[in-house]
Protein backbone atom coordinates (compact mmCIF):
# COMPACT_ATOMS: atom_id res chain seq x y z
CA UNK A 1 0.00 0.00 0.00
CA UNK A 2 1.41 3.53 -0.82
CA UNK A 3 -0.06 6.52 0.80
CA UNK A 4 0.63 10.39 0.60
CA UNK A 5 -1.02 12.10 4.28
CA UNK A 6 -2.92 14.60 4.68
CA UNK A 7 -2.44 18.60 4.55
CA UNK A 8 -2.69 20.29 0.90
CA UNK A 9 -0.60 19.06 -1.87
CA UNK A 10 0.90 22.15 -4.28
CA UNK A 11 0.41 21.15 -8.08
CA UNK A 12 -2.48 19.08 -7.41
CA UNK A 13 -3.74 15.44 -8.21
CA UNK A 14 -6.55 16.98 -9.92
CA UNK A 15 -4.29 18.81 -12.59
CA UNK A 16 -1.99 16.05 -12.91
CA UNK A 17 -5.29 13.07 -13.86
CA UNK A 18 -6.40 16.23 -16.30
CA UNK A 19 -3.84 16.13 -18.20
CA UNK A 20 -3.94 12.01 -18.04
CA UNK A 21 -7.20 11.68 -19.19
CA UNK A 22 -7.26 14.22 -21.40
CA UNK A 23 -4.21 13.32 -23.37
CA UNK A 24 -5.23 9.70 -23.72
CA UNK A 25 -8.70 10.55 -24.89
CA UNK A 26 -7.44 12.94 -27.60
CA UNK A 27 -4.58 9.92 -28.61
CA UNK A 28 -7.40 7.03 -28.58
CA UNK A 29 -10.01 9.74 -30.96
CA UNK A 30 -7.11 10.11 -33.32
CA UNK A 31 -6.39 6.44 -33.65
CA UNK A 32 -10.17 5.71 -34.62
CA UNK A 33 -10.05 8.48 -36.94
CA UNK A 34 -6.97 7.79 -38.76
CA UNK A 35 -8.98 3.93 -38.69
CA UNK A 36 -11.70 5.93 -40.37
CA UNK A 37 -9.78 6.68 -43.64
CA UNK A 38 -8.21 3.40 -43.67
CA UNK A 39 -4.58 4.86 -42.66
CA UNK A 40 -4.10 2.38 -39.71
CA UNK A 41 -5.60 -0.76 -37.64
CA UNK A 42 -6.57 1.02 -34.16
CA UNK A 43 -7.64 -1.50 -32.45
CA UNK A 44 -4.38 -3.42 -33.33
CA UNK A 45 -2.97 -0.42 -32.07
CA UNK A 46 -4.07 0.14 -28.74
CA UNK A 47 -4.39 -4.05 -27.79
CA UNK A 48 -0.43 -3.78 -28.00
CA UNK A 49 0.36 0.08 -26.37
CA UNK A 50 -1.92 0.37 -24.27
CA UNK A 51 0.05 0.00 -21.09
CA UNK A 52 1.97 3.44 -22.27
CA UNK A 53 -1.20 5.03 -20.33
CA UNK A 54 0.04 3.71 -17.03
CA UNK A 55 4.04 4.75 -18.25
CA UNK A 56 2.46 8.20 -18.70
CA UNK A 57 0.13 8.24 -15.77
CA UNK A 58 3.14 7.56 -13.49
CA UNK A 59 5.68 10.05 -15.50
CA UNK A 60 3.31 13.08 -15.21
CA UNK A 61 3.01 12.19 -11.56
CA UNK A 62 6.78 12.35 -11.04
CA UNK A 63 6.83 15.70 -12.80
CA UNK A 64 4.24 17.56 -11.19
CA UNK A 65 4.34 16.23 -7.95
CA UNK A 66 6.80 16.48 -4.87
CA UNK A 67 10.05 14.67 -5.16
CA UNK A 68 9.70 12.51 -1.31
CA UNK A 69 6.53 10.93 -3.14
CA UNK A 70 7.93 8.87 -6.12
CA UNK A 71 7.40 5.86 -4.98
CA UNK A 72 3.96 5.27 -6.34
CA UNK A 73 3.94 6.95 -9.33
CA UNK A 74 7.70 4.77 -10.30
CA UNK A 75 5.65 1.52 -9.24
CA UNK A 76 2.92 2.82 -11.69
CA UNK A 77 5.94 3.39 -14.74
CA UNK A 78 7.17 -0.28 -13.58
CA UNK A 79 3.74 -2.07 -13.80
CA UNK A 80 3.00 -0.33 -17.25
CA UNK A 81 6.48 -1.13 -18.53
CA UNK A 82 5.90 -5.05 -17.42
CA UNK A 83 2.55 -4.94 -19.22
CA UNK A 84 3.92 -3.41 -22.79
CA UNK A 85 6.94 -5.85 -23.20
CA UNK A 86 4.29 -8.22 -22.76
CA UNK A 87 1.76 -6.95 -25.04
CA UNK A 88 4.35 -6.26 -27.64
CA UNK A 89 5.65 -9.60 -27.24
CA UNK A 90 9.13 -8.65 -25.99
CA UNK A 91 9.11 -10.86 -23.37
CA UNK A 92 7.34 -14.19 -23.23
CA UNK A 93 7.87 -15.90 -19.77
CA UNK A 94 5.91 -13.60 -17.93
CA UNK A 95 6.49 -15.11 -14.39
CA UNK A 96 9.85 -14.04 -13.50
CA UNK A 97 8.95 -10.45 -14.65
CA UNK A 98 5.42 -10.62 -12.50
CA UNK A 99 7.81 -11.64 -9.22
CA UNK A 100 10.61 -9.06 -9.95
CA UNK A 101 8.53 -6.43 -9.65
CA UNK A 102 6.46 -7.46 -6.66
CA UNK A 103 9.76 -7.90 -4.92
CA UNK A 104 10.58 -3.78 -6.16
CA UNK A 105 7.52 -2.72 -4.97
CA UNK A 106 7.64 -4.25 -1.51
CA UNK A 107 11.33 -3.41 -1.55
CA UNK A 108 10.60 0.53 -2.07
CA UNK A 109 8.08 0.03 0.29
CA UNK A 110 9.31 -0.94 3.01
CA UNK A 111 12.21 1.48 2.35
CA UNK A 112 10.62 4.60 1.62
CA UNK A 113 8.13 3.70 4.93
CA UNK A 114 5.11 3.64 2.86
CA UNK A 115 2.94 1.53 5.15
CA UNK A 116 0.71 4.39 6.74
CA UNK A 117 -1.55 2.84 9.07
CA UNK A 118 -5.36 3.69 8.85
CA UNK A 119 -7.48 5.97 10.92
CA UNK A 120 -5.57 9.50 10.60
CA UNK A 121 -7.16 11.95 12.38
CA UNK A 122 -6.22 15.84 11.63
CA UNK A 123 -7.27 19.70 11.67
CA UNK A 124 -5.87 21.38 9.02
CA UNK A 125 -8.66 23.12 6.75
CA UNK A 126 -7.77 21.01 3.33
CA UNK A 127 -6.36 17.76 2.98
CA UNK A 128 -4.32 16.52 0.12
CA UNK A 129 -4.14 12.57 0.69
CA UNK A 130 -3.33 9.91 -2.10
CA UNK A 131 -3.27 6.01 -1.81
CA UNK A 132 -2.37 3.02 -4.20
CA UNK A 133 -2.86 -0.13 -4.21
CA UNK A 134 -4.58 -0.34 -1.05
CA UNK A 135 -7.18 1.70 1.88
CA UNK A 136 -7.06 4.25 3.82
CA UNK A 137 -9.25 6.14 6.31
CA UNK A 138 -9.52 9.66 7.24
CA UNK A 139 -11.20 11.67 9.52
CA UNK A 140 -11.37 15.87 10.26
CA UNK A 141 -12.48 17.64 13.07
CA UNK A 142 -11.56 20.98 11.32
CA UNK A 143 -14.12 23.87 12.19
CA UNK A 144 -13.42 25.79 8.55
CA UNK A 145 -13.01 22.54 6.65
CA UNK A 146 -12.04 24.30 2.98
CA UNK A 147 -11.76 21.06 1.05
CA UNK A 148 -8.77 19.48 -0.85
CA UNK A 149 -7.71 17.02 -3.11
CA UNK A 150 -8.12 13.29 -2.70
CA UNK A 151 -6.93 10.43 -5.49
CA UNK A 152 -7.55 6.90 -4.77
CA UNK A 153 -5.80 4.55 -7.33
CA UNK A 154 -6.60 0.68 -7.46
CA UNK A 155 -6.95 1.38 -4.09
CA UNK A 156 -9.91 2.97 -1.92
CA UNK A 157 -10.35 6.22 0.69
CA UNK A 158 -12.65 6.90 3.47
CA UNK A 159 -13.21 10.29 4.42
CA UNK A 160 -15.22 11.07 7.55
CA UNK A 161 -16.37 14.90 7.55
CA UNK A 162 -19.08 14.11 10.17
CA UNK A 163 -17.18 16.19 13.09
CA UNK A 164 -16.21 18.93 10.80
CA UNK A 165 -17.39 22.51 9.88
CA UNK A 166 -17.68 23.82 6.44
CA UNK A 167 -15.67 27.27 5.34
CA UNK A 168 -17.46 28.89 2.60
CA UNK A 169 -16.70 27.84 -0.88
CA UNK A 170 -15.63 24.74 0.54
CA UNK A 171 -14.68 22.34 -2.57
CA UNK A 172 -13.19 19.21 -2.72
CA UNK A 173 -11.97 17.24 -5.60
CA UNK A 174 -11.79 13.87 -5.78
CA UNK A 175 -10.15 11.04 -8.39
CA UNK A 176 -10.81 7.21 -8.20
CA UNK A 177 -9.44 4.85 -10.36
CA UNK A 178 -9.89 1.30 -10.47
CA UNK A 179 -11.21 1.88 -6.92
CA UNK A 180 -13.65 3.85 -4.57
CA UNK A 181 -13.77 6.82 -2.25
CA UNK A 182 -16.64 7.49 0.39
CA UNK A 183 -17.37 10.87 2.30
CA UNK A 184 -19.32 10.77 5.04
CA UNK A 185 -21.00 14.16 5.91
CA UNK A 186 -22.94 15.72 8.60
CA UNK A 187 -27.36 16.68 8.13
CA UNK A 188 -27.59 19.60 7.16
CA UNK A 189 -25.09 19.69 4.80
CA UNK A 190 -25.48 20.89 1.20
CA UNK A 191 -23.26 18.58 -1.04
CA UNK A 192 -23.52 19.42 -4.51
CA UNK A 193 -21.71 17.18 -7.24
CA UNK A 194 -20.29 17.40 -10.44
CA UNK A 195 -17.40 15.76 -12.44
CA UNK A 196 -16.93 12.65 -14.76
CA UNK A 197 -18.21 9.39 -14.51
CA UNK A 198 -15.92 7.44 -17.02
CA UNK A 199 -16.62 3.99 -16.49
CA UNK A 200 -17.56 4.60 -13.62
CA UNK A 201 -20.33 6.23 -11.43
CA UNK A 202 -21.55 9.05 -8.53
CA UNK A 203 -23.82 8.60 -5.79
CA UNK A 204 -25.03 11.25 -4.05
CA UNK A 205 -27.07 10.01 -1.16
CA UNK A 206 -27.72 13.37 0.87
CA UNK A 207 -29.53 14.29 -1.93
CA UNK A 208 -32.93 12.74 -0.63
CA UNK A 209 -33.12 14.79 2.18
CA UNK A 210 -35.87 17.72 1.27
CA UNK A 211 -35.69 19.48 4.26
CA UNK A 212 -32.03 21.61 4.36
CA UNK A 213 -32.31 25.19 5.22
CA UNK A 214 -31.96 27.80 2.37
CA UNK A 215 -28.65 29.13 3.77
CA UNK A 216 -27.43 25.47 4.79
CA UNK A 217 -23.53 25.28 4.18
CA UNK A 218 -22.54 23.75 0.85
CA UNK A 219 -19.68 21.78 -0.13
CA UNK A 220 -18.99 21.10 -3.43
CA UNK A 221 -17.37 17.60 -4.77
CA UNK A 222 -15.99 17.87 -7.86
CA UNK A 223 -15.11 13.98 -9.15
CA UNK A 224 -13.41 11.94 -11.62
CA UNK A 225 -14.32 7.99 -11.47
CA UNK A 226 -12.39 5.88 -13.96
CA UNK A 227 -13.66 2.34 -13.60
CA UNK A 228 -14.81 3.31 -9.85
CA UNK A 229 -17.29 4.99 -7.74
CA UNK A 230 -17.93 8.31 -5.51
CA UNK A 231 -20.54 8.28 -2.60
CA UNK A 232 -21.15 10.94 -0.32
CA UNK A 233 -23.40 10.04 2.73
CA UNK A 234 -24.47 10.68 5.81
Amino acid sequence: MICVGTGERKGGIMSVTRVWIGSILLVVGGLFLLEAVDVIDAGEIISNWWPLALVGAGSLELLMGRPRHWVGPSVLMAIGGLILLRTTETITDFGPAVWAVIFIIVGLAVLTRSFVRKGTTFDVDKVGSFVMFGGRELASHSQQFAGGTVGSVFGGTELDLRDAALAPGASLEVFTAFGGTEISVPHGWRVEMQGLPLFGGFENATAKETDLDPEAPVLTVQGTALFGGIEVKH
